[in-house]
């Protein structure tokens, strides 16, 4: 198999604009949180409202995890068969112009105050034409290497392989509201949008644990994994999840309750086939591990942490009469972002620390600097209170709604949770941001040391 260290242009690029649409998820993350305190007046005063700042917070949430994971991809198809030829480099020069524009095009208009108001797709569709088409462009030079048979292939590129054309049907599909027949039909349009996103979610999940099985093995040294029955159990019960998982966020539509248990359950599957993967790729093992892999390491393990975590989280929320309290509470956005930030990215900062490794070589300190261990220790620290803090909160709100006057007082912690929830998101934020920001020198250096696509 082949490097993409010497040929990784392509990798730097798709990494730099995944780092740096995650560093614009966390500012305009904090950004919003200051909404509910009494910045907010402050805010507002330079032209800022939650309904600004809450779509490009959900944008490039989805933009990051989905540009990290097709930089793994890339990285991969790289190593297989060496740098693109002329062709491939057109089409990858056009698919990161069209990205691009797209990204700055959505911020400026936001920011601009032109959104639609649908979750996960609030701003102009111009701009989702540009992400699909750049995203065909993606699949042509994916499939054009790897073909269209999966006979002998490793777990992960059956991942990847079914997240492409997911991703592409169900994009079309959030944007059905365009259409009279669906948005003048309030419980179509709802039940096609919950569809539509959670299959969507599902695909950038395939996405990140593609990564997570190609990079985790080249960080052990052994590849055997991927081929395992326990990571293809994974891979039927995470494609079966991504049409079914909607279904237990829709228990307020007239639906068959035959359609929530079977999204429960198997959503459930899914879980907890990720948590016994995670912990056979990035347990806690005692074997040293080499300096070099330091970095990636600490971030694989902080991802073992919070998979159990969520998994444990998830099973709880499920529980009918605890689902009863705290639907539509701060439990589930807890739940949400920890799944997010403490699973998808932190598989993700692993994977690209450690492309970032390959392609600077084990002496850059983005990969073994001990300050750098310790940020993770400080994320993981911070990311703990945010959630917690969400989480007392959400409950007060469900106790009120259930009990009524007869709830527990928890009002000093209501009028106390926007500070709590500012402080620890602003030290979850500012310990991200300080290290995307390294990485984005590494990136940018490797940038400039040639041509932007290689040779």
């Amino acid at each position: 198999m082949k490097t993409f260290s010497r040929d990784g242009k392509p990798v730097a690029v798709l990494a730099l604009m995944a780092i740096s649409a995650c560093a614009l998820t966390l500012l305009s993350g904090i950004t919003t949180g200051l909404t509910y305190t009494d910045w907010e007046s402050a805010i507002r005063s330079i032209g800022l409202t939650l309904q600004h700042l809450r779509p490009i917070h959900e944008s490039f949430a989805f933009a990051w995890v989905f540009l990290g994971g097709v930089a793994v991809a890339h990285a991969w198809l790289i190593s297989i068969g060496g740098p693109f030829d002329s062709a491939e480099r057109k089409r990858f020069g056009i698919m990161i112009g069209l990205w691009v524009t797209a990204g700055v095009g959505i911020l400026v208009t936001l920011l601009a105050g032109r959104f639609t108001g649908r979750e996960y797709s609030g701003y102009n569709p111009i701009f989702s034409a540009m992400i699909f088409a750049g995203w065909l462009l993606f699949a042509w030079n994916f499939f054009g290497r790897v073909g269209f048979s999966l006979r002998g292939q490793p777990v992960y590129v059956w991942m990847w392989t079914a997240a492409i054309p997911l991703f592409a049907i169900t994009f079309l599909e959030a944007h059905a509201y365009t259409f009279d027949w669906v948005s003048r039909q309030p419980i179509r349009d709802i039940a096609i949008q919950w569809k539509a996103n959670g299959v969507m979610v599902g695909s950038f999940n395939l996405l990140a644990y593609g990564s997570m099985m190609w990079v985790g093995g080249k960080m052990r040294g052994d590849d055997r994994y991927s081929r395992s029955a326990t990571a293809f159990l994974l891979f039927a019960v995470g494609v079966v999840n991504t049409f079914t998982n909607y279904g237990h966020h829709t228990f307020h539509l007239p639906q068959t309750p035959w359609v929530h248990w079977v999204s429960f359950l198997i959503s459930m599957a899914e879980v907890l086939l990720l948590a016994r993967v995670v912990i056979d790729l990035w347990g806690w093992r005692r074997d040293p591990i080499p300096s070099d892999l330091a970095v990636p390491d600490r971030f694989a393990r902080s991802a073992t942490l919070w998979t159990t975590l969520m998994l444990m989280m998830a099973i709880g929320m499920s529980i009918p009469p605890l689902n009863s309290l705290i639907h539509g509470t701060t439990v589930v956005t807890a739940h949400a972002m920890g799944t997010m930030i403490g699973i998808d990215s932190m598989i993700l900062w692993a994977s690209l620390s450690w492309l970032i490794r390959q392609l600077t070589g084990p002496e850059e300190g983005v990969v073994n600097s001990r300050w750098m261990r310790r940020a993770v220790t400080v994320l993981d620290l911070a990311l703990a209170g945010f959630l917690i803090v969400f989480i007392i909160r959400g409950v007060a709100s469900g106790l009120e709604r259930q009990l009524g006057p007869s709830a527990p007082d928890w009002s000093q912690f209501v009028a106390v949770f926007p500070v709590l929830m500012v402080t620890f998101g602003l030290v979850l934020a500012v310990t991200v941001i300080w290290i995307v920001i390294r990485w984005m020198i590494v990136l940018i250096r490797v940038l400039r040391s040639g041509e932007i696509l290689g040779k």
